[in-house]
């Protein structure tokens, strides 16, 4: 199974994501990303379907920005 990285806005949302993920028995791990063009931003890696995760973390109004693999 592949593994996806969800680009959230913060590191705050990714940390909410983590904790939503958590209670749902879904693994994640929070990951800062480093770009030289937006500078530092922070995601959620899963493994899974990627869609179906940004759709029931949309439930607790966060968004996914990105999907990234």
């Amino acid at each position: 199974m592949k593994s996806s990285l969800l680009v959230m806005a913060s590191m705050t949302e990714a940390n909410k994501a983590k904790y939503h993920l958590n209670q749902l028995k879904i693994n994640s791990a929070v990951e800062k990303i480093s770009s030289p063009r937006d500078g530092c931003s922070y995601g959620i890696r899963i493994r899974g379907d990627s869609e179906r995760v940004c759709r029931l973390l949309s439930v607790v109004n966060i968004t996914c920005l990105e999907i990234r693999g």
